[in-house]
Order: C-alpha cells, then sequence, then structure tokens
C-alpha cells in the first residue's frame, strides 16, 4: 500500500508544479483536491511501524515537498476560499508526513556489518562514521573467547575492551562526529556472528550507512593500531654484476678458462639468497643488467600495497618465486653452461683448480643446475656464512658470457596500521 501512497502523492506534487499559464486554475483545483483526499486517507491507513528505511525517507521528503497554489485574479470570492482551504490542507498534510516519517527514526537502526558464521583467522577491523549524538551498538558471539576492542579512529582512543569473554552484547552514546570501528580479535580460528548497528537521530541519516574506506599504511611499532607483519629486506651480496668469460673447451685448452667461481658473502640474519644469472654467446651489453636490486625491491613495494601476505617461514617459498619471476632475464635460447652450488670452500677450490665435478666433487645437488639457460633461482643458506656459485661450459667451441648478481633475503617485522576516510 505505501507504493501506491508514493505514487499519489508524486502525483500531485507534479501538478502542483505546473506553469499556471498552461492550465485553468479551476481544473488544477480539482485534480489537486481529488488525489490530496486519496492519499490522506491511504496515509491515514498505513501502517507506520512496518514500513521500510527506504520507505519512510520516500515519504519525508514527499512531504516537505508537497506544494500548492494558486492565482486568485478572476477568483470569486468563494473560489478564492476554496483554494485557501486546499492551501491550508496540503500544508498539514506536508506537515503530518514529516511529522510521522520523523517519528519512526527512533524505532530504525542501521547495520553496516551484519554476520552469521563468519570465519575468523586473524583480528579484523569494523568501521563507522557516526554523528554526535547517536547510538553505536554490537552483539558479537563466538565459539570460544574473542578479545573486543571499541576505537575512536579519528582520535586514536580506546574507548572499550573486552578480554577473553565469548560474547558481547552493548553500546556507547556517541560524543563526538568521527569515524569509530569495533576490532575483533579470534585469538585463533573460529565462527563468530555479529551485528554492529547505529541508532540515528536525524533522518537524512536514515538508509544506506555512509561508506568508510581503508587502507594500510607503513607506520612504526608503537603507532597507534600498529600490527607487526612478518616482511623482508634485500640486500645486494655483489656490489655489481659480475661478468664472467667462459671459453668452449677447445679454446680453453690455449687460452682463457671454461670455469669461474663466485664466493658469495651472505650476510648475518640472511635465510635465502636470490641469483640472476644470464648467459649469451655474444658479448652484448643489457641495460637489465645491475637492476636486479632495484627490480626485486620495485616487485616486493607492489605485493606489500596489493594487501597479499608478505612472508612467512613455512610459505616463503611463493613470496621469493613471485619476485624472481617478475623480474626474469632476457634469454639466448643457444647458450647454456653449468651451474654448481658448493657450500665447503675446500670443495669450492677444487674446482676452481680443475678438478672435474662428476663423481669427485661434493656439490648441493638440490640447486645445482645442468646445462642451465638464462635463469634465477633460490638458494636456502642453511646457516652458511659463504656459498660458493661454480659455472662450467662444457661446450667445445662456443664461448659463453655470464653475468651474475645476486641478492640476501633477510626477515625483518614492518608496521602497518589502517588508515581510514570517508568521501
Amino acid at each position: 500500500m505505501i507504493r501506491v501512497v508514493l505514487t499519489l502523492a508524486t502525483t500531485v506534487l507534479l501538478l502542483s508544479c505546473t506553469n499556471k499559464t498552461t492550465r485553468n486554475t479551476l481544473e488544477e483545483y480539482n485534480q489537486v483536491f481529488e488525489r490530496v483526499m486519496t492519499l490522506e486517507q491511504l496515509v491515514n491507513q498505513t501502517d507506520w511501524d512496518s514500513i521500510s528505511g527506504d520507505e519512510i525517507v520516500e515519504m519525508y521528503n514527499i512531504g516537505k515537498d508537497l506544494y500548492y497554489d494558486y492565482n486568485p485574479m478572476g477568483l470569486k470570492s468563494e473560489q478564492i476560499a476554496a483554494c485557501e482551504a486546499l492551501k491550508e490542507r496540503v500544508n498539514k498534510l506536508s506537515s503530518e508526513i514529516s511529522t510521522k516519517s520523523e517519528q519512526q527514526v527512533i524505532n530504525f537502526k542501521v547495520s553496516p556489518w551484519k554476520h552469521d558464521d563468519l570465519l575468523f583467522e586473524k583480528t579484523e577491523t569494523f568501521p563507522v562514521y557516526l554523528l554526535r549524538g547517536e547510538k553505536l551498538r554490537w552483539n558479537i558471539i563466538g565459539e570460544k573467547p574473542i578479545t573486543i576492542k571499541i576505537c575512536n579512529a579519528d582520535s586514536r582512543e580506546v574507548l572499550k575492551t573486552y578480554n577473553g569473554t565469548p560474547s558481547v552484547i552493548d553500546s556507547i552514546e556517541i560524543a563526538n562526529t568521527a569515524i569509530y570501528y569495533v576490532e575483533v580479535n579470534p585469538n585463533g580460528i573460529q565462527y563468530i556472528d555479529l551485528d554492529i548497528n547505529y541508532k540515528i537521530n536525524d533522518i537524512s541519516r536514515l538508509g544506506n550507512a555512509t561508506v568508510v574506506n581503508k587502507e594500510d599504511v607503513e607506520c612504526g611499532k608503537n603507532d597507534f593500531g600498529a600490527k607487526a607483519v612478518e616482511g623482508v629486506s634485500l640486500q645486494k651480496c655483489l656490489e655489481e654484476p659480475r661478468k664472467f668469460t667462459l671459453r668452449g673447451q677447445l679454446k680453453a685448452v690455449f687460452s682463457g678458462s671454461a670455469k669461474a667461481l663466485v664466493a658469495v658473502q651472505v650476510p648475518t640474519g640472511t635465510t635465502d639468497i636470490l641469483y640472476s644469472l644470464r648467459i649469451a654467446t655474444s658479448e652484448q651489453d643489457r641495460s637489465s643488467d645491475g637492476e636486479f636490486h632495484n627490480n626485486l625491491s620495485l616487485s616486493y613495494k607492489k605485493v606489500k600495497f596489493m594487501g597479499l601476505p608478505i612472508y612467512e617461514k613455512e610459505q616463503s617459498n611463493g613470496i621469493l618465486n613471485t619476485l624472481l619471476d617478475d623480474n626474469r632475464p632476457i634469454r639466448d635460447e643457444d647458450a647454456y653452461c653449468n651451474m654448481y652450488v658448493f657450500r665447503n670452500q675446500s670443495q669450492a677450490k677444487q674446482f676452481q683448480d680443475g678438478t672435474k665435478v662428476a663423481s669427485l666433487l661434493n656439490y648441493d645437488v638440490d640447486y645445482s643446475t645442468l646445462g642451465t639457460q638464462s635463469c634465477n633461482g633460490r638458494i636456502p643458506t642453511n646457516g652458511a656464512k659463504t656459498i660458493y656459485l661454480a659455472f662450467e661450459n662444457e661446450r667445445i667451441r662456443f664461448t659463453n658470457y655470464l653475468w651474475v648478481e645476486v641478492e640476501a633475503v633477510i626477515p625483518t617485522t614492518e608496521y602497518f596500521a589502517t588508515k581510514y576516510s570517508i568521501q
């Protein structure tokens, strides 16, 4: 029924705003009179306690905008009196609709956050923009004890805290217009029901809640709302790319060498080293060489601010492989060599002195590669202070040119805080 009311009310408004020079005043009076009478009946018959918030807002706007006036020129006194009576009737109806609409505000709550059986694995925040005098209410029920904080994001103040309880039902009167948020820490993994809502004092706030934007920004360890996140720092192990010329086996007999060795000094705290190896059959310069550190750092920065998990020891391969995949060297498909990883200085020296690798030297078979082309790679340090990268050209005729860059991955703790804003 309320939809009929809205349609009729809109019709009245349109008629009352019609240009008086194009329509006879008495004809307009009759049309408005009929529709106002019908609108009055329907408003009186409406169950105001059962209509939705959106319908209340529509009715309020219609009542506020209802208007009727007339041009008395050429009208008789009794006609003027009738028009005056209709004008007063329209004004009264407008006031009644507005009053009834405003009275319904106290019966409504706006629920920007309402979930049943929502799975929590980590601390989550639920922001709400509130005006002074409104009331924030929350009903949160978990399977196990949870920790809840009520905070003013603008003033960076914790208003209420609940520790180690499976359920909380409470409310707070809002003293200052600001963005507030409810922080829920599940203390593990569990399903939680929550209803975060607020009561308003102004009908203009009835309807959809104001959208609050969230953005994670870097902050200090002791800043308000700081959250510790495992991250990494990337440190050069070689000040500049190491460039090698590996002669073919035939040429190596007369000049040069078919082998090269790089001793990588591992910084304290390093869990992995990342390397970039480019192999070519011509000694051409590439602008990408020497940019491995910068490109890795840029890729890591993008990962951080896309909201992805940054670094976890159990899943470190995922983030490190992502960084390497984003920075693959250009391949020269007809160029390849052998790469060996030694963790023992004596074994590395024997390789350098000419000892054949096959069955005579102990190398890390998991991270060594025979016949490798240009590539990126990761090598866990396993606590080593030095890792030796050895390269060998087994080709008979062709010379290979190598460019090697190495980065150390050092786990760090970074801190982020959530920044809240409204449009």
